[in-house]
């Protein structure tokens, strides 16, 4: 097998140096003559060198592979294998009795194309694209497998334009079988169709064995759109301008029929419709339109009817859409109107299905199939969208007072501002006559509070700033609200998005936090062995038992003022014993309360509260009636305090307040 091999220019100092030695005329000096002898002696012994380090430098690859016949895969012998580099032939040989070739001396790392033919054209030429590997030194060995040909098939079909029954002639399809990853030279390897005049059929020779697609431009005209629509035949479809025939070499049909969709032209329908009110009064100032391809379709409103009049082409089906409009202070919604033709298929009587959107008329009724379709429909009533839009809001630190900025200039009537919060109180049934609280029963009821506003306004009307007239209140959850704004440009007045603000103002880093306000309270109705609260509202005596129950820890709303509180239980003394209760509990940290914030009622046990507040309340403690607390159980079940029974825990605490000031100490108390 022959194989073609590209020399490297070899740099001329390597040249010198293969071919450099020096000629030593014996007349001369013997030192002399002795000096250059060495030197020969040096220069070859560099040639030798330089020609070791060239033959190293060279790599190859041998290719191996067998070929054999796609649908037995008998292994072929004799066939023809050349490999290219681009376009040049780089080797070539033939295949062995087992169908097996090698090639040696390839390029690494260059993408190749193997080429496998018969000279007696029993097989359809194929081309495989391969990439051989890297080879670091010497010669290099890639195995491709085994890589299949096909005995050869002619094709011979038609294609007719159905309507004109005349052959469609201008196609050329084109198809592909080779392997592997194309190159540019792909197109070299095409199967390509001729058009027979005589027969008035294409031809085109295919790998029979192989699944080739073959695809034609079907846009004759070049008009950028297909001439054609759509075929009947099964294997062959259409794609945008494409026509492909798909596994073509076991195309049998013999013929291809395209079609064109029939153009009809769509008939016109007048559609009359009666905008009308809640209470049946014609409403004007509506516009129905309908986009179709370029074409734009408008109604016109008739005022001596009342009505708006639409006049589209009509297909089977359309839709058109009535815009958002408004009629003095009353803005309604967008809508749309979807009309299609049904058959009944027992009769063929055709009628129009009517379906609506975005209407408070029915959204779904059938009319008679007419020239002219009256339809009576309800608009729905919106709140106006604004065409305001919220750029920022901001609230001071220091005063609370809030700042919006919207996108151009704004008038606000302070009334339509509010700042409110959460209020919660009680109502007990014996408090009032007056009230809707049974006896026996104690509301916790949660109303909205108001603070008074000032508003200031600036940049033109751009920034909107609303100042609390009053303190508030620390740890307290507020809202700003803002309803309707109105652009002094004069467009529609509405709510905005995005100009309402909530916020929770900062505990009150100023109340002076006393660790002996702390409280250690069994909830028990009961303090030093007497009841608290003698009787519900009903004048029913208090049902709770002096019984030992669960401890709490209570703490007053001034623990919101510290950065931490840990609390180390030690012991505690019933019964006339000590007991040790070694326990801690890190109330609070990094300025973190780990502890429920609760709401205290002094009630009867038998008392019905109804909590319609949300908020999480305490019974049954000695903390004042409607006061805040904290509180946190610890694991502890003692009775009361008493003088015959002297009850009470020891704890040693840590704490430091927001402002840095650090105590530490030891209590002992009674419980509660």
């Amino acid at each position: 097998m022959k194989i073609n091999k590209k020399l490297a220019p070899i740099p001329l100092f390597v040249s010198l140096a293969l071919t450099g030695c020096i000629e030593v005329d014996d007349d001369s000096n013997d030192g002399v003559v002795d000096a250059l002898n060495q030197q020969n002696a040096v220069l070859t012994e560099q040639n030798n060198l330089l020609e070791e380090q060239i033959e190293s430098s060279e790599t190859s690859v041998t290719l191996a592979g067998a070929v054999v016949d796609t649908r037995t895969d008998t292994p072929l012998a004799g066939l023809n294998v050349v490999v290219y580099q681009g376009s040049e032939t780089i080797a070539e040989g033939e295949t062995l009795d087992n169908g097996g070739f090698n090639l040696e001396g390839l390029p690494a790392s260059a993408d190749l194309t193997v080429v496998v033919s018969s000279t007696d054209e029993s097989y359809l030429e194929r081309a495989f694209f391969i990439t051989t590997g890297p080879v670091s030194s010497g010669e290099g060995y890639d195995d491709i497998g085994i890589i299949g040909v096909s005995a050869p098939v002619e094709v011979e079909f038609s294609v007719t334009d159905t309507q004109s029954g005349e052959a469609v002639s201008e196609l050329s399809f084109i198809g592909f079988s080779f392997s592997g990853s194309s190159t540019s030279s792909v197109f070299d390897f095409a199967h390509e169709s001729e058009f027979n005049e005589d027969t008035q059929t294409y031809q085109i020779t295919l790998p029979r064995d192989l699944n080739v697609t073959l695809r034609a431009n079907i846009d004759i005209d070049d008009d950028g759109e297909a001439d054609f629509d759509f075929t009947n035949n099964g294997n062959v479809n259409i794609s945008g301008d494409t026509l492909f025939i798909y596994e073509a070499s076991e195309f049998t049909e013999g013929e291809i029929s395209l079609s064109q969709y029939d153009e009809v032209a769509a008939e016109e329908k007048t559609v009359v419709i009666s905008l009308i009110d809640g209470m049946g009064e014609p409403i004007a100032g509506a516009e129905f339109m309908m986009d179709m391809f370029e074409d734009t379709y408008t109604s016109e409103y008739d005022e001596e009817s009342g009505s708006y009049e639409l006049v589209v082409p009509f297909d089977g089906g359309i839709s058109f859409e009535m815009s958002s409009f408004q009629v003095g202070d009353i803005t309604y919604s967008t809508g749309s109107i979807n009309l299609s033709r049904s058959t009944r298929y027992a009769t063929g009587e055709t009628s129009i299905n009517v379906n609506t959107s975005g209407f408070e008329s029915n959204s779904y009724y059938t009319v008679a199939d007419s020239e002219t379709i009256n339809l009576i429909l309800v608009p729905t009533e919106v709140e106006p969208q604004a065409t305001v839009e919220v750029i920022t809001t901001n609230v001071s630190p220091s005063n609370f007072a809030y700042s919006v900025y919207y996108s151009e200039a704004v008038d606000i009537d302070l009334d339509e501002v509010s700042l409110t919060y959460d209020q919660v109180s009680m109502v007990r049934g014996n408090e009032s006559a007056d009230d809707s609280v049974p006896n026996g029963y104690t509301y916790i009821l949660s109303e909205e509070a108001s603070v008074e506003l000032s508003q200031n306004v600036a940049l033109g009307g751009v920034k909107h700033t609303f100042t609390p007239a009053t303190d508030l209140l620390a740890n307290t959850n507020y809202r700003f609200a803002i309803g309707e704004v109105s652009p002094t440009s004069g467009g529609v007045s509405a709510n905005v998005y995005g100009d309402d603000y909530s916020f929770t103002t900062p505990a009150d880093e100023t109340a002076q936090f006393d660790i002996n306000a702390l409280k250690l309270d069994n909830s028990n109705f009961y303090s030093n062995g007497s009841i608290i609260v003698s009787e519900n509202t009903a004048g029913v005596p208090n049902s709770a038992n002096n019984y030992g129950s669960s401890v709490s820890i209570l703490l007053p709303t001034s623990v919101e003022s510290l950065n931490y509180l840990i609390i180390n239980f030690e012991s505690y003394t019933a019964y006339g014993s000590e007991y040790a209760f070694v326990d801690q509990y890190e109330l609070v940290r990094n300025e973190n309360i780990y502890m429920q914030r609760q709401f205290a009622i002094n009630v009867a046990q038998n008392e019905r509260i109804s909590n319609q507040s949300g908020m999480s309340y305490l019974l049954g403690t000695t903390v004042a009636d409607g006061e805040y607390i904290y509180r946190d159980s610890i694991g502890l079940y003692l009775e009361d305090n008493t003088a015959e029974n002297p009850v009470s825990a020891t704890f040693s605490y840590e704490y430091q307040t927001k402002a840095g000031e650090n105590a530490s100490g030891k209590l002992t108390l009674p419980i509660l």
